[in-house]
């Protein structure tokens, strides 16, 4: 069975690919040297009127032959940079199915271990973000008679498996598992300023949202053109969001094994 971790760097590893295939067809124009296209011909043995397009930039040489029926304009740069949009769609969804997937991995461990203390009451954002579950009346009468511990994580699980996205998810989850600043924990291990950090999540969250709600237009002016994506951009997203579940993970792992040492021996 795979962990969290495994899913999440499996989710994400396309978006790699995708940037490095932009990496690849990145170029002005066509190559058009006569004695590159004719070199190319004769090593594939085309054909002299066959229509060949040759893409030639310092890491890549290639030569899109007729048949492939790709268009000049299917490859432009303008084109390309949708490789980099959906790059920044994939670690989103990296980032959000990891969370809720760790928090199914040790949920149930974390309850029998914290029972009705299982969540920081101290803690104005996680209490903050729980407080949109609704329990109805048979809920409350079930609670009244029996103060269920494992029947309220149960409604708390099942609203985060499709509420944790984000800084706020991010911090959330952390906190779930007893990590009390866990911007402020990540930061520190990449030296890097929580604000900063978690800025950055969100706007690559909200990216996202341009990209796959509004055809990465802006929300404020729908019927305007695309917003420009640079490589970079997209670059530093999939690794702010890679940097962050990395030192996320690390940091639950660690809670874990400090609340199961601190468990008396023998105890479930």
């Amino acid at each position: 069975m795979l962990s969290p971790r495994q899913i999440f760097e499996d989710n994400i590893r396309p978006a790699d690919l995708l940037l490095k295939v932009y990496r690849l067809l990145e170029h002005d124009a066509p190559n058009t040297e006569e004695g590159v296209l004719r070199t190319l011909r004769d090593l594939v043995k085309a054909d002299h009127d066959e229509g060949v397009m040759v893409i030639y930039n310092e890491v890549f040489l290639g030569m899109i032959r007729e048949r492939a029926e790709v268009a000049p304009r299917l490859i432009r740069k303008s084109a390309l940079c949708n490789l980099l949009r959906q790059a920044v769609v994939i670690a989103c969804t990296g980032l959000e199915t990891y969370l809720p997937a760790v928090m199914n991995a040790h949920f149930e461990e974390l309850i029998t271990i914290k029972g009705r203390s299982f969540i920081n009451i101290k803690d104005k954002e996680l209490v903050g973000h729980l407080s949109a579950i609704r329990f109805d009346l048979p809920d409350a009468l079930r609670l009244l008679a029996d103060p269920d511990t494992l029947f309220v994580a149960n409604k708390v699980r099942l609203y985060l498996e499709t509420n944790l996205s984000g800084r706020r998810g991010v911090h959330v989850v952390g906190v779930m598992f007893g990590v009390e600043q866990p911007w402020g924990e990540i930061g520190a291990r990449l030296s890097r300023k929580p604000t900063e950090l978690g800025k950055l999540v969100e706007d690559t969250v909200s990216r996202r949202n341009d990209i796959v709600h509004r055809a990465d237009r802006n929300k404020t002016d729908l019927s305007g053109e695309q917003q420009q994506i640079a490589p970079a951009f997209a670059m530093q997203a999939v690794d702010t969001i890679r940097h962050v579940v990395t030192c996320l993970d690390d940091l639950i792992q660690n809670q874990m094994k400090q609340l199961r040492a601190a468990q008396p021996q023998g105890a479930e």
